[in-house]
């Protein structure tokens, strides 16, 4: 009974026995999949349509549409626990079991949430390491871009029909911010606007009022590497441009690219930490840009009369770092940090990967101690309709320039098994004579002695692993954005001769 209006004669939804049309069909794909469903009903087509102008109950009808489509996959999940075991996931059952001991309560449930599920601790931990394998082969980025929706854009406000507003179509939000982003990426990896691009990765987050924004690290060519006071000038400026020689720039830093402004001058600013704004604005004024060794360079903002921006009064103290360049493009906020100097390269892949808001408090059932991730999932995600709409047209969370192999390593006969319960002898069977990518790389160098003088990390650059036989085959073209990943190996007493 909540979307009476948008379905009067209360037509049916979706089915499990919902078939493609003819033309559609194929011998594979002869149902049409949830996602699917709502993916064409949200579309816009010619003609007026009461559910794209319902305003806000739209925005309910696009979240609910979207956790009953994650729901179901959930819940397939949940009920294929038993099915499928892998031997590492042990290791978990066996820490859940070691902490019931000392607090002497016994083990309850054990429900995993797999990598392959998009935006799970999991997964982003598994996206920061391929991109850790970048950072081996290309070395360290050099800028961090943040580029930030704006609802003002033309093409947005275009769309927009009678009195409609653009926070009530996260349809047209998402689409045009992901044509967008292809564009940014298009002008800074094809026409090279910062010079060559090695690699990059971007992943996609959304604000708490919807707004999608994208995270993007780029490694640059060593002839175009940003070193010295000159190159960061020559592509970041932190200054208000003058008014009279580019009135469209000055527009556009005074309306995006301003801080707060906070402390003070506002100390209900949303970054306020403890009297204190969280992002260390206002900045203080320098003549010049210094180079400050494994931190974020110290941008020029040369002292300035102060202009008047709303109710407040602002000067260079205030203002994002930015390309002039670029904003002009795209008029939005696009925050363009120089970070070659940043020694902690790790910090800046798991800020980017650190996953979605999440919060939550459960009371555990005494006597017992679960493990349930897919219910720590659901119970604390804060989910917006752009979000919804987004993940519903199946448009990417996140991307890299580079398809990352990882590579097996391990221990001889302790490689990793599937299989079902019940079924341990049978698997253990199969597997005797199943190869690894590690025990495929041996054979290889046995009988291919134009591999010996390759890396195990690098022989998926020349060499493709074929899935039917396990065996490494030689590419017949050239792959130069192929990267091999090796895992993180702990090292075990027990793994060497007592001799060492």
């Amino acid at each position: 009974m909540t979307y009476p209006l948008l379905i009067p004669r209360g037509e049916c939804s979706w089915n499990t026995g919902m078939e493609h049309v003819e033309e559609r069909r194929t011998a594979k794909h002869t149902r049409v999949t949830q996602l699917q469903y709502y993916a064409y009903r949200l579309s816009q087509r010619n003609g007026f349509s009461i559910l794209h102008n319902s305003g806000k109950l739209f925005q309910q009808y696009i979240v609910d549409a979207y956790v009953k489509t994650e729901g179901s996959r959930l819940h397939f999940l949940r009920q294929n626990q038993k099915d499928l075991r892998i031997e590492l996931y042990r290791g978990l059952l066996d820490a859940l079991e070691c902490r019931a001991h000392n607090e002497n309560i016994c083990t309850g449930k054990l429900i995993i949430l797999p990598s392959s599920f998009q935006e799970r601790p999991r997964h982003m931990q598994q996206n920061y390491q391929y991109a850790m394998a970048m950072v081996r082969k290309f070395g360290k980025p050099n800028l961090f871009l943040t580029f930030t929706c704006n609802p003002s854009w033309s093409e947005i406000l275009n769309s927009m029909e009678g009195v409609q507003r653009p926070e009530n179509r996260p349809d047209i939000i998402v689409r045009v911010f992901n044509m967008k982003l292809k564009e940014l990426l298009e002008d800074i990896c094809k026409h090279g606007i910062f010079g060559t691009v090695l690699a990059y990765i971007y992943v996609i987050e959304f604000q708490k009022r919807g707004l999608p924004h994208a995270h993007i690290l780029l490694t640059l060519d060593s002839e175009r590497k940003i070193c010295t006071k000159d190159d960061i000038d020559k592509f970041v400026s932190a200054e208000l441009p003058d008014l009279c020689t580019d009135l469209r720039l000055y527009q556009i830093v005074t309306k995006c690219m301003v801080h707060g402004p906070c402390g003070t001058i506002n100390i209900n600013s949303p970054c306020m930490r403890d009297g204190q704004c969280c992002k260390s604005f206002p900045k203080q004024f320098k003549d010049d840009t210094e180079e400050n060794v494994n931190r974020y360079p110290i941008y020029r903002r040369r002292a300035t009369e102060p202009v008047q921006v709303g109710k407040y009064s602002i000067d260079n103290r205030w203002v994002v770092p930015y390309n002039p360049w670029l904003l002009k493009t795209f008029n939005a906020h696009i925050n363009v940090e120089v970070c070659a100097s940043v020694k902690r390269v790790k910090y800046l892949y798991k800020y980017v990967y650190k996953g979605h808001d999440a919060a939550s408090v459960k009371i555990q059932k005494e006597g017992a101690l679960d493990h349930d991730e897919i219910l720590s999932f659901v119970e604390g995600r804060y989910v917006s309709a752009p979000e919804a709409m987004w993940r519903l047209n199946e448009f990417n969370l996140s991307h890299k320039s580079h398809t990352v192999v990882r590579l097996a390593m391990h221990l001889p006969q302790q490689q990793p098994i599937v299989y079902q319960d019940g079924q341990e002898a049978q698997a253990i069977e199969r597997d005797v004579l199943r190869k690894t990518t590690l025990t495929s790389w041996f054979e290889l160098n046995k009988n291919d002695p134009s591999a010996h003088n390759i890396s195990y990390s690098d022989i998926p650059q020349y060499y493709v692993l074929d899935k039917s036989t396990t065996n490494w085959k030689k590419r017949q073209r050239g792959r130069q954005n192929v990267i091999g990943r090796l895992p993180v190996v702990r090292i075990l007493r027990y793994s060497f001769p007592e001799s060492l």
